[in-house]
């Protein structure tokens, strides 16, 4: 065992084929069982936790805490997590296949059971004691949010079917991209689109697919965006400026004290370690300089080196290139999950 794994007593990783990369902590009691098993730089999975499948990948800097069960088949479940992910305690996943992109955060007491897939994409928070009922199809899409004691069902019946209980369903639910479900209490019904950009207000029981850029309330849910507008158009330019004031609102909070202004950013000092953020117009090659850890944000990525240390911000197409350093993880985290969510390219 490396000296970067620490590995809590009565703690026990069983499988055919086991990468464990560095500085991963594993807590007390836990079982990891699988015939694959890959764990990433940085994880840390907490006391009493349990996850077994055919499958296992946690991504970098990801968190697991204790008390979780995660239970898949072992002859065909896959548990896939990626970067930075957080998993709250007591929680239990029980499906056959269970994927969740970067930067998803899953609240304590989560429950997702069922027979089917469950599908989360980047960006994504839910909050604490919600249910994924997975009896069918679960798809979340990129950037969504869902409130604390919410649930999705792809499934209802209870009622008698040989006495001629008329009430059964079991269909797939789709939630796309940035789809927003307010505060606690909400239910999504079996078969319910939720198309990109809509907001569910809090307390609402939906029954029927909702348009994209609407929002939908009450029980059942209805359309009442003509009271409440979800969103409003805003220019290339406009989020140029409006990420600049986020940068310096990030400066502050983090880096106070520690930071010199350049003519187009800062750059920051962070013990031995120096950073940089910057913003141009248009980033080429030329503009960006040399292969230093830097931030750059611009609206459109003209580039053609592949950097090792470069992160770019791409406004006009909410994408940026994945280097894993510590002032790009910073940022990110400090710009979820209200201000700006931005996908892997």
């Amino acid at each position: 065992m490396s000296k970067t794994i620490r590995l809590g007593e009565n703690s026990k990783i069983e499988g055919e084929k086991v990468e464990l990369r560095e500085s991963i902590k594993i807590g007390a009691n836990v079982i990891l069982k699988g015939k694959e098993i890959r764990i990433e730089d940085n994880v840390t999975i907490g006391n009493n936790t349990t996850i077994s499948g055919k499958s296992i990948h946690i991504g970098f800097g990801s968190e697991i805490e204790e008390n979780c069960i995660i239970l898949l088949p072992a002859e065909c479940g896959e548990f896939y997590i990626q970067d930075n992910c957080f998993i709250g305690h007591d929680s239990k996943i029980v499906v056959p296949f269970f994927r969740a992109g970067d930067y998803v955060t899953l609240h304590n007491h989560l429950f997702v059971n069922g027979i089917s897939s469950c599908t989360i994409g980047h960006n994504v928070w839910i909050g604490q004691n919600c249910i994924l009922n997975a009896y069918d199809r679960v798809t979340i899409g990129n950037g969504v949010g869902i409130g604390t004691y919410s649930c999705i069902w792809t499934h209802g019946g209870h009622g008698e079917l040989l006495e001629g209980c008329n009430i059964f369903k079991v269909a797939p639910v789709d939630i796309e991209d940035d789809v927003w479900i307010v505060g606690s209490y909400n239910v999504i019904s079996p078969g319910v689109r939720i198309r990109e950009k809509s907001v569910i207000l809090t307390g609402s029981i939906v029954t029927k697919d909702v348009p994209s850029n609407s929002c939908f309330a009450g029980n059942p849910a209805r359309d009442i965006s003509d009271k409440v507008h979800a969103y409003r158009k805003i220019t290339l330019g406009e989020k140029y400026e409006m990420m600049r004031k986020f940068m310096t609102e990030f400066v502050v909070a983090y880096y106070k004290g520690n930071t010199s202004k350049l003519r187009n950013g800062w750059r920051i000092k962070d013990g031995k370690y120096s950073y940089e953020i910057i913003f141009l117009p248009e980033a080429d090659d030329k503009s960006i300089g040399n292969d230093s850890v830097k931030l750059v944000f611009t609206k459109k990525n003209f580039t053609a080196k592949n950097y090792k240390n470069v992160t770019i911000f791409d406004l006009s197409t909410k994408t940026y290139t994945k280097k894993r350093t510590k002032i790009e993880i910073d940022v990110i985290k400090f710009l979820l999950y209200s201000k700006a969510r931005f996908l892997p390219s």
